[in-house]
């Protein structure tokens, strides 16, 4: 005979959700993301630690990072260009303050203002800036450096995927357009 108490109970353990039942949830990947919230570091910028996982499953190349305080961060790593050889310093500002990781080649050209092919470089960097999808060239002319730069927003979460794509293609960008644009800021034709 069954009581009103074994009815309960036999309905509760049939019907029991199915995340309750399973022993183990999948691991994160990168097609089934993590759903649990990260706990970060007294002192650490939110993302600081994802960066670092990220940087270091790409295996990239001298990655070092640090908290300049409890909102911002700094990495640096060394790209090198597949089809150049050369070696292109990337650096990155995540901020908690702007919601955003700032990567940028540092100095990947020197354009002077009062240069003779100032105008044709900075003519050449706008067209490309016009086709390019991801990434910027910035010029500044109290020195004359030339980035490229992107930013990844980060208002709502870390997107590894978007992450992992901006690190690839800054290094891919600086190794594409390096030896075109040298060429013209040092005044030589293709």
């Amino acid at each position: 005979m069954r009581t009103p108490v074994s009815i309960l109970l036999a309905a509760l353990l049939c019907c029991a959700p199915a995340s309750a039942q399973d022993d183990a949830a999948p691991e994160p990947s990168e097609d089934t993301p993590t759903t649990e919230t990260e706990t970060v570091e007294e002192g650490q910028p939110r993302y600081l630690a994802a960066i670092e996982r990220e940087l270091t499953s790409m295996r990239v190349r001298g990655a070092q990072c640090e908290a300049a305080d409890p909102q911002r961060a700094r990495c640096e790593f060394t790209a090198r260009g597949i089809t150049t050889g050369r070696e292109f310093p990337v650096r990155m500002v995540y901020s908690d303050r702007t919601d955003t990781v700032y990567l940028y080649v540092e100095r990947f050209l020197t354009v002077p203002a009062d240069g003779q092919t100032t105008n044709a470089v900075l003519r050449r960097l706008m067209e490309l800036n016009w086709t390019l999808l991801l990434g910027k060239f910035e010029w500044s002319p109290t020195d004359g450096e030339v980035r490229i730069a992107m930013l990844l927003n980060t208002d709502s979460n870390f997107d590894r995927r978007a992450f992992r794509g901006a690190v690839r293609a800054i290094e891919q960008l600086a190794d594409r357009y390096y030896n075109e644009l040298d060429r013209l800021v040092r005044g030589q034709s293709e």
